[in-house]
């Protein structure tokens, strides 16, 4: 092995004092597959290079993939070279791992494995890896690793040998981060109380933490006092648990199921059933600015043709409504109690309540729906799972929001409640926010970079960081992402980090841009002249001339303009 010379630590501290990590060269459509993973856990704690100065903070990221193999991110891996120098080599990816559980311990274990190094130093580096050497356990939560070997090979030969412990302060789940929502549905389900207007406090069913089902207590029942409607279960599947909405009927009455972030409410009067109006009203508590909503289901109609809905929505302020009905008061003299329903699914929505019940709604001062979707399912699955990802349209995507709901339903939700079908049902599992973090668009000079795509992260240009970067150009693809611009004068290299907008929670949402430049004279916006001179002479790649050379030669004329001479 080459001793590491300081050469090549000049080397890379030149891309360092201006460079940038990242996770990996994702589209966006790749985005939402990573998002797709089974669990997405982030340890932040203390990283020690064993001999190498104290330990400073680091990230590592683990994920769980959906076919059982694990993933190891160290995160903005760093060297320290003393007096505040490091060396920033990127994030080294260490995947396919399997894992070993025994007595609740999780252990994943790497010997000269490839760590694909992403960001950083990873164009000097050869291949693009470090090899390392890992023993990562996890138990209760809390993750070590011992690495004990990091070889990091430039592609001059020069190495360095290098190893170090992680130990873990902090653990996010991502999936049950402020940024998510809890949509795996594996936790202990817990009792589901229907809310109505007069408080019955009756249990039906069980309910997902954080979610509501609409199961039904109607009171003042003939002959029964109170009857139960159960519209929503868990089923188990292969990695875990899934919720199954099966919609129902009571006296010729349909009864719809579905699942919110809100509060379920329903009203009705009398064994007939008169005066029905439902749906959500509330949700989440939530500040951030999803792209999109990914999630699986199963749809089964062989009940009759329907339609499945799912609807999300972001807002802030609030919708008050006065003199709600907002109880199933079943009996022959029936009085469902009237309420105050605050932030009621149509008024935030601003659809059409004609029809019911309620006075109008009054919104706040600050009351602004910010964001929404809503997707019918008409497509019968058959039995088998499918994937879904649907995005949100922005009314103000420079607001923050306040509050999300979500809802799933076996029917059409807004629809006709006579349209409801007994028996048909949804079932959904792993529902996930959805970040992007790309570029949309590059152009240099006002034309589009050749091959531009956002899964495409390296570009080079014509031309010199210095005198040309300002001619770059481009838009950022995920609503609330921003991006961080660094620049490596003495390589000619310039990185954009695009972040997704839940980065503070998840250090891997993140993509870089690289633009080099190859230190050619750019020449941009040739025009023909009929004025001769003496000026400077190009050649067809903007390279400078000291004579003309046979074939087309560039010239520039006395006006200052360039003109193509045949020698």
């Amino acid at each position: 092995m080459k001793r590491f010379l300081l050469p090549a630590f000049a080397l890379a501290l030149a891309v360092n004092a201006n460079a940038t990590s990242f996770k990996a060269n994702m589209t966006a459509e790749q985005q939402t597959e990573t998002q797709a993973a089974k669990q997405i856990t982030i340890y932040k704690g203390k990283l020690e290079v064993i001999g190498l100065g104290d330990p400073t903070d680091a990230a590592i990221t683990v994920t769980e993939e959906a076919d059982g193999k694990y993933s190891f991110v160290l995160n903005d891996f760093n060297i320290a070279l003393g007096d505040d120098a490091k060396i920033l080599i990127g994030d080294a990816v260490v995947s396919n791992l399997e894992a070993k559980t025994q007595n609740g311990i999780t252990t994943l274990e790497a010997t000269d494995k490839d760590a694909k190094v992403v960001g950083g130093i990873s164009g000097q580096l050869r291949d693009g890896k470090v090899v390392m050497t890992i023993t990562v356990t996890i138990e209760n939560g809390i993750m070590t690793a011992d690495i004990s070997k990091i070889t990091v090979t430039f592609i001059s030969g020069d190495a360095l040998d290098v190893a170090a412990k992680f130990t873990t302060e902090s653990v996010i789940n991502y999936y049950k981060s402020e940024c998510q929502i809890n949509g795996g549905f594996d936790d202990t389900w817990v009792d589901c109380i229907p809310w109505d207007s007069k408080a019955t406090n009756e249990k039906v069913g069980t309910r997902p933490v954080d979610w509501n089902i609409s199961n039904v207590c109607a009171i003042n029942v003939p002959f029964a006092g109170k009857v139960t409607y159960t519209v929503g279960t868990s089923i188990d599947n292969s990695n875990g648990k899934a919720v199954i909405l099966t919609n129902k009927e009571a006296f010729g009455n349909g009864i719809p199921a579905y699942l919110t972030l809100g509060t379920p409410w329903a009203t009705a009067k009398g064994t007939s059933a008169a005066n029905p109006d439902g749906g959500t009203f509330g949700g989440k508590k939530f500040t951030y600015r999803p792209d999109a909503i990914s999630f699986d289901y199963q749809h089964n109609t062989e009940k009759g043709a329907e339609n499945a809905t799912a609807i999300a929505y972001m807002w802030k302020g609030n919708w008050t409504q006065k003199n709600v009905p907002a109880t199933t008061d079943a009996g022959f003299i029936a009085n469902p109690k009237k309420c105050t329903m605050i932030n009621r699914d149509r008024n935030i929505l601003g659809n059409e309540t004609s029809a019911t019940l309620g006075d109008p709604a009054e919104p706040s001062k600050d009351a602004k729906l910010i964001a929404k979707l809503e997707q019918p399912i008409s497509e019968s699955t058959n039995g088998t799972w499918k994937s879904m990802t649907i995005p949100f349209t922005y009314n103000d995507d420079t607001a923050v929001p306040e509050y999300i709901n979500v809802i799933f339903a076996a029917n059409d939700y807004f629809g006709d409640r006579k349209s409801i079908i007994k028996g048909n049902s949804l079932t959904i599992d792993n529902v996930k926010l959805v970040y992007y973090h790309a570029l949309n668009s590059l152009t240099y000079n006002g034309n589009k970079v050749a091959n531009f795509d956002e899964g495409t992260t390296e570009y080079t240009l014509n031309g010199k960081l210095v005198e040309d970067f300002d001619k770059v150009e481009f838009t950022v693809k995920g609503v609330g992402a921003t991006y961080d611009v660094a620049k490596d004068e003495a390589n000619n290299v310039a990185t954009i980090t695009v972040k997704g907008n839940d980065y503070d929670v998840n250090p891997s949402s993140k993509t870089v841009y690289t633009i080099k430049f190859d230190g050619t004279v750019g020449i941009n916006g040739i025009t023909t002249s009929t004025t001769t001179a003496n000026g400077a002479i190009y050649d067809l790649s903007g390279r400078q001339l000291k004579t003309m050379q046979k074939g087309i030669n560039i010239v520039r004329g006395k006006d200052g303009k360039m003109i193509k001479v045949m020698k």
